[in-house]
């Protein structure tokens, strides 16, 4: 297996406070010393999550991306969706967005 990192944009109908963005991160994938979560400073509506993480190939770490969505859309303390998905390794990457 290769390792891919995993990058998701997810935004919300209201900021992101900093204790929501601390409580997320307790949240999400606790055990997960690799995981790193943000708010952007330009856009605090908006969320991000990166990961690295084991798959077969680039599509499989998409999946995961979006299973790593999911989990953080479900653990936001606000509306939110998710925006982007990437999984990308040193020589290519697969992205995913809700708008083209």
């Amino acid at each position: 297996m290769d390792t891919f990192t995993l990058y998701v944009v997810v935004r919300a109908e209201r900021a992101f406070g900093d204790a929501a963005v601390s409580g997320m991160g307790g949240l999400l994938r606790p055990d997960d010393e690799d995981l790193c979560i943000w708010r952007d400073d330009a856009d605090p509506t908006v969320l991000r999550v990166s990961i690295d993480c084991p798959a077969d190939d680039l599509a499989g770490a998409l999946a995961l991306g979006h299973d790593l969505a999911a989990e953080t859309v479900a653990v936001s303390p606000v509306d939110a969706i998710a925006e982007e998905v990437v999984a990308m390794d040193d020589e290519q990457q697969l992205v995913w967005r809700a708008k083209p």
